[in-house]
């Protein structure tokens, strides 16, 4: 029965990841956390912590019935959905994940809003700005930054989403 089951992705409340983690385990849920880990200095130490890969999310393979329980953990936000259902994620892909963290290769997961701070100077990657190096001014919500760029000897402001920058290589 388990070969027919899909793993599904869970969006889950910020930071909640490894709480959530030990919920849905304790509810008999089977679920994959992929962590990294990333030296961090305080004032006094340096120490390797665990972070998700993937921050906010969990993947999970649920039964039918499980389905709408995860929905009732703490934490839990809501499936990702995909052209109105679930978004499913497939068993290979899982799998080269897995190997990936086994092999002890460094992982960075690229392209989140905290890779990108006021006065960076990036790469629009996409849309109709793609190509223009703009420099951003601020962050305006979870995923939107205010950028400007030079035309004309003129600044402009656009507010554009963080997945549309390419981090600058200098």
């Amino acid at each position: 029965m388990s070969q027919d089951l899909q793993w599904k992705v869970i969006y889950v409340a910020s930071r909640q990841e490894k709480k959530v983690f030990d919920r849905l385990n304790k509810e008999g849920i089977e679920v994959f956390l992929p962590l990294t880990k990333k030296l961090r200095q305080w004032s006094d130490r340096k120490k390797w912590v665990e972070f998700p890969l993937f921050n906010g999310y969990l993947f999970v393979k649920p039964t039918l019935i499980q389905r709408d329980q995860i929905l009732e953990i703490i934490g839990v936000v809501s499936y990702l959905r995909y052209n109105g259902q679930d978004a499913t994620v497939k068993e290979k892909e899982i799998q080269v994940i897995y190997t990936i963290l086994e092999s002890g290769y460094s992982l960075e997961t690229i392209h989140t809003p905290d890779d990108f701070e006021a006065g960076n100077q990036v790469m629009v990657d996409e849309g109709p700005l793609k190509g223009q190096l703009v420099n951003i001014l601020r962050r305006n919500n979870k995923s939107c930054f205010l950028v400007s760029f030079e035309t004309l000897s003129q600044s402009i402001k656009v507010e554009l989403p963080y997945h549309v920058f390419k981090k600058r290589i200098a």
